[in-house]
């Protein structure tokens, strides 16, 4: 009842100003009419006075009654709503769980991906580098076997010249002997009637012979002259030939670097046909990087950090043939395709 009063202080007061009214219509009629009148007005006004004060108790309940269905409508309303909130809430939650789920789940297989294709770019590498170094085996080993059938070849020429001169040495001395034979018979046969002619043929053989000796030692000494030189000229030749493979092996390698960091270089979109960058980079004997300087760069910023990018990218390069002869490092052109 209370409650209801403190909800409801208008009707208090209205009531209250009910009663007062009947209150003052009360004594103004008992002070006007008799006893009789009097009381029956009494128990008139204290009739309707009751029934008055029971109408308003009435309507105050009914009152009270349908506020409270209101309130209890609009409380359940209020609480419908905050289920059908709170349902809204947790389905949106349940997606944004959903959708993160769903992201970490596409970046790790974007993850697998990238390392997959790293791991079979760095298997392809590692074939091409092995088949690069069976095929300079390869050339190694058929360099050797053409240096020594070249030997071989030289060996039996110089076998055959060698048996050559022998067998002509020994016809030479087998003419000789029978020269020398014959002149001793006719010397044996002519001894007392041309004693000064046998000293002068003597003499004469004796010059021979000496001439003979002289024009074999100067052949002699112009086939070894004609050896020394064609020796100096195939040592010539072979010292080409190796300085000749070893630019071919050192063009093939700086053309390897270039495809190689060609193809990590990621280029950026917009760039212009003139940009250029140069870049100076130094190996060790097995291609690993020591340094890089970017001598030169004439593209924007763009291009010119993804050069950078790439470069701080790459830790290797392709095996060297000639670690001396790239001591100063290899330059690297940038440019857009």
């Amino acid at each position: 009842m209370f409650e209801l009063l403190r909800r409801h202080p208008l009707s208090l007061v209205l009531v209250l100003l009910l009663h007062g009214v009947l209150f003052a219509a009360l004594l103004l009629n008992v002070s006007l009419v008799s006893p009789t009148s009097t009381r029956a007005a009494v128990e008139i006004a204290v009739q309707e006075d009751i029934e008055v004060i029971d109408a308003v108790a009435v309507d105050a309940e009914t009152f009270d009654r349908i506020e409270h269905q209101r309130e209890v409508a609009e409380q359940e309303q209020v609480a419908e709503q905050l289920r059908a909130e709170e349902e809204r809430r947790r389905a949106e939650e349940q997606a944004r769980r959903e959708e993160e789920r769903r992201q970490a789940e596409e970046q790790r297989r974007r993850e697998e991906q990238e390392r997959a294709r790293q791991q079979a770019l760095e298997d392809a590498e590692q074939a091409r580098r092995e088949a690069e170094e069976e095929r300079r085996q390869a050339r190694e080993e058929a360099e050797a076997e053409r240096e020594r059938i070249r030997q071989e070849r030289e060996a039996a020429e110089q076998a055959r010249r060698e048996a050559e001169e022998a067998r002509e040495r020994e016809a030479a001395e087998r003419r000789e002997r029978e020269e020398a034979e014959r002149q001793a018979q006719e010397e044996a046969e002519r001894r007392e009637r041309e004693a000064a002619e046998r000293r002068e043929r003597e003499e004469a053989e004796r010059r021979a012979e000496q001439e003979r000796e002289l024009e074999e030692q100067r052949r002699r000494e112009a086939m070894e002259r004609e050896q020394e030189r064609m020796a100096e000229a195939q040592a010539r030749r072979e010292a080409a030939e190796r300085q000749a493979q070893a630019d071919r092996e050192l063009n093939e390698w700086r053309a390897q670097v270039q495809s190689v960091v060609q193809r990590r270089w990621r280029q950026p979109s917009g760039l212009d046909a003139s940009d250029r960058a140069i870049v100076l980079v130094r190996v060790n004997e097995t291609g690993r990087i020591i340094n890089f300087d970017i001598e030169s760069c004439s593209g924007g910023p763009a291009f010119c950090d993804s050069v950078r990018q790439t470069m701080d990218r790459l830790s290797s390069l392709p095996r060297p043939p000639d670690a001396d002869a790239v001591r100063g490092g290899v330059l690297i052109r940038f440019e857009p395709d």
